[in-house]
Parts: C-alpha cells; structure tokens; sequence
C-alpha cells in the first residue's frame, strides 16, 4: 500500500505572535497566519486530496477547513496528533526561564516541568501515524494540518532526518525550519516511510510528479430531437430521442465489463440520460461538470445548419463563435485542458474513468490535447466507412505521467462490442 502524505503546519497564531509557548494549550490565528493559510491553500489547489486529518487544536482546525474550502471534504479529528505538552510552560514567554526552557527545548524533553518526555512524544508520533495508515486505502493522497514539534519529532522518528542538523543549516540561513503554513512531503509505502520534501513556504512548494496511468472512456451523448432535425446544438439542450435511449443502451452494453472507478458527466440534459443508462451496471452516479459541455455556439445555437452550413463550416475549422455571444478557440482550448487534467488529478493509478459530453467537443479535444487535424480526421473517417463521432460513441485513451495518449478513436458502440 502506498499512500502520500502533505503535513501542513497551521498558520501563524496570536502565541506565535507573542513569542509565547504554544503546545496542548490553543490561540487564534492571525490575519497573517490567516493570509499564510491561503497561499498554503493556493500552493495545493491542484493536489487532490482523498482523505484529511488535523490535529484537535483549533488553530489546526481552521487551518484544515481553510485549506479544504470549496472540495467536498472534511477533516477528521485525530486526538493524538496535538501538539507536544510543554507542561507548565504552556502560555509562558521563550524570555522567561530562558535556562530551563532552553534546555527543555535542546533535550526535546519537558517531562520535568509536567510536560511530554521525548520518549512519550517518539511513540505518539509512531502509534498516531500507524492509526492513520489503517484509516487510508493504497494511493491515496492525504492532507495532514498539524504542529510544528509533531512535524519536527515525525520527521526524526519516522523520515530519518537529522533535524538538530537541519535547525542549525536553517538558522544559518536566517528561516525557519517549519515554517508556518508550510508544507511538506512524505511517503509510506509497504511498511516505511519516505520524504519527498522537507517543509518548504507555500511559495517554495512544488507538486511532487506523480507517476500513474489512468483510462478514459469517452462516450457521445444519445441522438436528440435537435440531432434529428439538423439543428445546431451546443449550450442549448434537446432530450434523447427513443433512437438516442437505445444508443445509450449499446453504449451501456459496450462498456460493461469494463473497470469503471469515477464517471462525470456534462450539465446537459442529453448527457446525463446518457450517463446515467451507461452507469447502471457499474453502481457509480455520475458528477456534474460544466468544463465537459458543448462548445458555446452563441447566436448560432438552436438555428437548422442546412440553412448556413458554409458559414458554420468555416467557423468550424477555428471554432471562433465569440463574435456572436459564444466561445474563443482560445476559451475553449483552456476550458477543455484545465477539465481533463483535473479530472486526470483525481483519478488514482490504475483507475479508470467515464466521460459523457459532445460531439464538437470531443473533435477539439482531438485539436487541442492530440494534436490530431480535423479534416485530415474526417477524411480518414470516411476512407474506413466511419462515421465521425457516432452518437453514443466510445473513444478510449490514457493518461499517462501528466501526458494523454490515444488508443482508440471514436468507434460506434455496436463497433465497441
């Protein structure tokens, strides 16, 4: 089992501030630890998370759901991933007692003012990360908010980092070692644990590449009544037709047996009837996902293409409809990329995924992510006595390590079989 970890220290709090000691005992972040909080925030937004686990303090706490704002997940409590107990000098300034509390800190031990000793710390940081492990399933990708001596006790014990060494290679360098709403790295896997990256700002921080392979099926919608009667159809929507339902079903049936872990689907009414008849035998419910509707065709849409069909075939071939209330070549190019390389985050290595969307919009991901010409595709097409995009359609290609490849362009589903 392998799962990666993104340990994000919580911002800074009014403690911190104060140059107060600040463990079991809690105080409110700043509006600087807020502001430190939203790059955290920012330097993560294109990792997806499965899972998410903070401490109990609420400084973690409000950490953890700042970060998580806008996802649909919420972080679990883990008792015992609080910060270390400094005992009595839990609230007291570093500038009091500056001997003892110096020596407390060089020793990592605050068992003789009531606190945690060293040795009590090594086997919470173990016992808490083993009950995490066992909460987490093999890739999964897991955001931890937590405390700066937890993170420093986790990265001696577990991670094999001389942290005395790297303190003082930091203080050389007048940084923190971790920072507030820094974020670091780490791996386990088969039993150990790995660093990836030690804590870094969240300006610092950059994604660790993940090597993974995820499938794609991509399915055309049913035949609609505008597909029946020649209307242009991208924004605007018109049901399946009986023909369309039945489309759907041959799709259904083409897929199967296939190994289907996520499914998202367009807003379109004629999309989500498709998806949901392809989903039945797999027990997953589609997600919405306005970056998988049909190109914008503005003024265009809803009109019969007989009547301007060399005007519409011309605006085709740049797909430019800006100019009457639609989308740019340009929109569309970023809109289509930004929803298969989220979608592609998402997705675990080995998992596999179903899209339902459109025709236009599947000829322009052949544009835009395969480099494939639209003509020259056409043309092919018709030289093997294929139609184009097929309502109900299947097209397969992959992901793989940040790239997309073709497997097999868009086949009709009786094909697919």
């Amino acid at each position: 089992m392998k799962i990666t970890f993104y340990f994000v220290r919580h911002g800074e709090t009014l403690f911190n501030r104060k140059g107060r000691i600040q463990g079991v005992c809690d105080s409110p972040l700043t509006e600087n630890g807020k502001k430190q909080v939203l790059k955290a925030k920012d330097a993560l937004k294109d990792v997806y998370f499965d899972r998410a686990f903070t401490s109990p303090s609420e400084r973690a706490m409000d950490t953890a759901n700042m970060i998580l704002e806008g996802r649909k997940l919420e972080a679990v409590e883990v008792e015992n991933l609080h910060e270390y107990d400094f005992g009595r000098f839990e609230g007291t300034r570093f500038t009091s007692h500056p001997d003892e509390i110096r020596n407390c800190f060089e020793t990592k031990d605050f068992s003789s003012v009531d606190g945690e000793s060293r040795a009590k710390i090594e086997v919470r940081v173990r016992e808490t990360m083993r009950k995490i492990v066992d909460l987490c399933e093999d890739n999964d990708r897991v955001l931890l908010t937590g405390h700066g001596m937890f993170e420093d006790f986790l990265m001696a014990t577990l991670l094999d980092v001389d942290t005395d060494k790297l303190r003082e290679e930091c203080q050389a360098q007048h940084k923190n070692m971790i920072p507030n709403g820094g974020i670091m790295v780490f791996q386990f896997e088969d039993g150990l644990y790995k660093l990836i990256s030690l804590p870094v700002m969240p300006e610092d921080f950059v994604k660790p590449e993940e090597e993974k392979v995820v499938t794609f099926y991509y399915v055309r919608h049913g035949e609609t009544q505008f597909n029946m009667w020649n209307r242009m159809q991208g924004s605007c929507d018109a049901p399946l037709t009986q023909n369309g339902i039945h489309q759907a079903e041959m799709a259904r049936d083409a897929l199967k047996y296939a190994k289907i872990d996520h499914a998202f689907t367009s807003t379109s009414g004629r999309t989500r009837k498709t998806a949901e008849i392809v989903c039945q035998p797999h027990n997953i419910k589609p997600q919405l996902c306005k970056g998988l509707k049909e190109v914008d065709f503005g003024d265009f849409d809803g009109i019969v293409t007989d009547s301007w069909q060399k005007e519409i075939m011309k605006r085709h071939e740049t797909e430019s409809w800006e100019d009457v209330g639609g989308e740019s070549p340009e929109q569309l190019k970023e809109r289509i990329e930004t929803t298969l390389y989220e979608i592609a985050n998402i997705a675990k290595d080995g998992e596999a995924v179903l899209l339902v969307s459109h025709g236009t919009y599947y000829l322009n991901m052949l544009r835009f992510i395969f480099h494939i010409d639209r003509m020259k595709y056409f043309e092919n097409r018709m030289k093997e006595g294929r139609q184009a995009m097929p309502n109900g359609g299947v097209f397969t290609f992959q992901y793989i390590d940040g790239e997309f490849k073709v497997l097999d362009l868009m086949i009709a589903p009786d094909e697919f079989l």
